[in-house]
């Protein structure tokens, strides 16, 4: 009885409580799928990578990367694209918005784009295994994953249960962030005199970053507003995520612009 009870609870809150527009796609519905892909990387990242990398030569790696940050630019700057044509800043404000869970055009195209990123946020992954084939383990810090990680849950769970245009604003301005940021990254794969030219520019990212999680803290704050009739989870799991990355965020600051600014001085 207990076990039929068990089952029941599941089918309740996995599947009939899931969006039916996005749970069938790849990887979303299933609860097993994601999970597996960041223990898996996990385990490499952190363990099996580096004690494979411990006695060879790092890879150089430079075209893969070249490329992979054209991607990104490409992509992320397709995924704003989408989102704008979908109707934001046209019908869809940065303000309350009542959650459509509808077929129509505009909302189905949101529901699929917020899928497109979360399959992005995958792909993103290939960034620490570049680190561990480069050995760049100075980079693998707990701020990079953590945001991975954490990054991929949400906005796989998400999309599973709530992919609307109020937290589609998420996606949308990280991906408009990322499009600066690999667009910087490309830019310093072309050697020395690029990368002492761009290097004033470094710490503005992660100021920007930072900006990120302040006016996304500020659009999920809504939520709790009793003028916006909106489930409240995903606000709550948002937020705290969002002061997560952002302590993290300021301490790297901290470390690596104005104490050794200090330092050299």
């Amino acid at each position: 009885m207990s076990g039929i009870k068990l089952v029941d609870i599941y089918d309740f809150y996995w599947n009939r409580n899931a969006d039916p527009r996005t749970n069938d796609l790849p990887f979303i519905g299933s609860p097993i799928i994601i999970p597996s892909i960041l223990f898996l990387y996990l385990y490499v990242v952190l363990k099996c990578g580096p004690e494979f990398m411990e006695t060879r030569k790092p890879y150089n790696l430079k075209t893969f990367v070249r490329y992979y940050n054209v991607f990104q630019v490409v992509v992320n700057a397709f995924i704003v694209q989408q989102f704008i044509s979908a109707g934001w800043f046209t019908e869809i404000t940065v303000y309350c918005e009542v959650p459509d869970y509808s077929y129509n055009r505009s909302s189905l195209k949101i529901s699929y784009t917020m899928w497109l990123v979360t399959m992005l946020k995958l792909i993103d992954l290939m960034e620490t295994l570049v680190f561990v084939f480069r050995k760049k383990h100075k980079q693998i810090s707990f701020l990079h994953v953590y945001h991975h990680v954490t990054t991929i849950l949400l906005s796989w769970l998400t999309t599973k249960y709530v992919p609307v245009a109020m937290t589609s604003f998420t996606m949308m301005l990280n991906c408009s962030i990322h499009v600066i940021m690999y667009t910087y990254y490309f830019l310093s794969t072309f050697g020395t005199k690029f990368q002492s030219a761009l290097a004033r520019y470094k710490p503005i990212l992660t100021i920007v970053q930072m900006v990120q999680f302040v006016i996304l803290f500020m659009q999920n704050v809504q939520t709790f507003l009793p003028s916006c009739p909106v489930t409240k989870i995903p606000g709550s799991f948002s937020i705290i995520n969002l002061i997560i990355n952002f302590i993290l965020f300021y301490n790297f600051y901290q470390k690596e612009y104005v104490r050794s600014a200090e330092k050299k001085r």
